[in-house]
């Protein structure tokens, strides 16, 4: 893919745009470059957008595998759809940020004992849990190891 500056800021004014099919292939396009430099407005995109234009924003920062998109992925994990959180949990294990692992082990354990805000509103979803699951074994550090011996079950 390109990382002309001009196929970017192509992409970038459609993933700001109003026309909401033409945004969702922005963030696929953008993700596609893999060029780090469209992360800031990847990131943009996710605030106040539709469900399903934030996922393929969430999917297409999985892609370029920057770890600098970690910290707004790991605050969608307790987003109000648990389809986000779990196209979050996704995205960290693609990008395979140590700096997650203790965000994503604590799904882990809420999902065990009931005892999140996120999953006293929305139930148990095994998605989500099942998400990070594969997350943590793609980061695959000693932290992720020993959650997933104890509440991988």
């Amino acid at each position: 893919m390109s990382t002309d500056p001009r196929y970017i800021e192509k992409w970038v004014g459609y993933l700001q745009g109003s026309e909401h099919e033409m945004s969702i292939v922005a963030a696929k396009k953008l993700g596609a470059t893999k060029d780090p430099a469209v992360i800031p407005h990847l990131l943009k995109a996710l605030v106040n957008r539709p469900d399903d234009l934030r996922t393929a924003v969430i999917r297409a920062l999985a892609e370029i595998g920057d770890r600098s998109a970690t910290s707004s992925l790991v605050n969608l994990l307790h987003d109000s759809n648990p389809l986000i959180a779990s196209a979050s949990a996704d995205a960290l294990g693609w990008i395979k940020d140590a700096k997650a692992v203790p965000s994503l082990v604590q799904i882990l354990v809420d999902y065990k004992t009931g005892s999140s805000r996120h999953f006293q509103l929305h139930g148990f979803n095994r998605g989500l849990f099942m998400a990070v699951v594969h997350a943590l074994k793609s980061i695959n550090t000693r932290e992720a190891q020993i959650a997933l011996e104890k509440y991988n079950r």
